[in-house]
């Protein structure tokens, strides 16, 4: 950053991303909030009105700020720019948070430096994933009677785990799964244990659901179907799955022949890999806040609380994968879903692109992350169809496949015809209204109405 930047930012006044201060007191309790947010700038020598204090910028007071930064823990990354009249010290977002100093824990709040309590701490540390959510014990959860014998059973036939089960016996397998600990005579289950084992895991965690929505057209205005799916999270997969299987429509595709199959208008396997996804890694500790199925006329999107961790983005998630959850994604891994190497992404952008559909859009804006699934374009009616000549017919019934605008050209490309050929079914599906002529000559093209 330019020093005449620097400079012109001082105007602006305290905030969330920068603090004066005249002097190097309290300057750690400043490094660790900066760093424990999104990092930020302090102006050395500015007192809080953005006047400058005198300060003498020295390079032993360069040395002390570098010592400061040091001391604290971990080390914080800054650098320093000499403005003359005073020292921008720039602070790096940490990447190790969270950071303390002697005095204690601090976090930037406004133009403030708030000092952390113990549950505030907490908190923060199962946010950053430094204290994972998922292996934290639930002592008021008892086994065997609050535990899942028939959905334990479940997984370990999908997950083919028979022997094993044999081999240890019950309690001894549940350890060895890593959800469950022994103590004394007494079995402790862990979050993750309780979600995927627990007959009832809301009593516990009350936001463990996932919640479906239909509604007509392209907004939340008008709602035509609604469910909530609870219990074990095995469970609340199946039970979502098949509502999406019994509300997504079907359409017609074509095959490798001039024949028509019926398919969803939506891969489901890259929906599936998206609600796993959200069930993996999803923020459990987070209250109040489901997995959200919503179901619009022309688009699926999926939510789950919680964004990306530490420094992963929407650019670089493809081929990464740091699960909040790791328990939870093993226990899916086995019973054959979810992913272990990051190639989820990939997995759904080549499903849609095999669906002839839009690439899924992913958001990590905020304390959320969402998949979004872009349909197919309008039905057109099956009475229409049937009065339509075959190749017109089987043309229209793989709208989805087609761009649009498009020309005679593909039309005749997608039927080894002639352009003539093509042409004149063009013009019966203009006069069908199913299709409009744009342009003359070379530049004509034709779009579906």
């Amino acid at each position: 950053m330019k020093v005449t930047g620097l400079l012109k930012r001082i105007s602006q006044g305290e905030g969330v991303l920068q603090e004066f201060k005249s002097s190097l007191e309290k300057l750690d309790r400043t490094l660790v909030a900066f760093a424990n947010a999104k990092g930020g700038i302090v102006y050395l020598g500015v007192d809080d009105d953005g006047s400058f204090s005198g300060l003498k910028i020295t390079n032993r007071l360069k040395a002390q700020v570098q010592s400061i930064s040091r001391n604290v823990d971990p080390p914080v990354e800054i650098s320093c720019f000499d403005l003359g009249k005073a020292l921008a010290v720039i602070v790096k977002e940490g990447e190790e948070k969270p950071y303390k100093c002697s005095d204690g824990f601090y976090l930037r709040s406004g133009a403030t430096n708030q000092k952390l309590s113990r549950n505030e701490i907490l908190d923060l540390a199962i946010r950053l994933n430094r204290i994972r959510f998922e292996a934290l014990q639930v002592f008021d959860f008892r086994y065997p009677d609050a535990f899942s014998e028939d959905t334990f059973r479940e997984f370990v036939e999908r997950a083919h785990l028979s022997r094993s089960l044999d081999s240890l016996g019950e309690q001894q397998f549940l350890v060895s799964l890593g959800v469950a600990e022994q103590q004394g005579g007494d079995l402790i289950f862990n979050h993750a244990g309780v979600l995927f084992f627990g007959s009832s895991p809301q009593k516990h965690l009350l936001q463990a659901k996932t919640s479906y929505a239909r509604y007509r057209g392209r907004d939340k205005t008008t709602v035509l179907d609604r469910a909530i799916f609870s219990g074990p999270l095995m469970r609340q997969m199946d039970e979502a799955l098949q509502k999406l299987h019994s509300q997504v429509p079907l359409r017609y595709r074509l095959a490798d022949q001039p024949t028509r199959r019926e398919v969803p208008a939506y891969p489901m396997r890259a929906l599936e890999e998206a609600l796993v996804n959200a069930l993996i890694h999803r923020d459990y500790a987070e209250v109040g806040a489901e997995i959200m199925i919503d179901h619009f006329d022309e688009r699926i999107e999926i939510t789950n609380p919680g964004s990306l961790l530490g420094s992963l983005t929407i650019e670089t998630l493809r081929g990464k994968s740091r699960r909040r959850n790791p328990l939870v994604a093993e226990l899916f891994f086995r019973i054959g879903k979810g992913e272990k190497l990051g190639s989820g992404i990939g997995r759904m952008q080549a499903l849609m692109e095999e669906w002839k559909l839009p690439p899924p859009r992913f958001d990590a804006s905020g304390d959320s992350f969402s998949a979004t699934f872009i349909g197919p374009g309008r039905e057109v009616p099956e009475e229409r169809l049937l009065l339509l000549p075959d190749r017109p017919r089987h043309f229209m019934e793989a709208i989805n496949q087609i761009g649009t605008p498009f020309t005679a050209r593909i039309y005749a490309e997608r039927f080894s015809i002639t352009s003539r050929t093509a042409q004149k079914d063009l013009e019966i599906l203009i006069e069908k209204g199913l299709v409009s002529r744009e342009g003359q000559g070379r530049n004509t093209r034709y779009r579906f109405r």
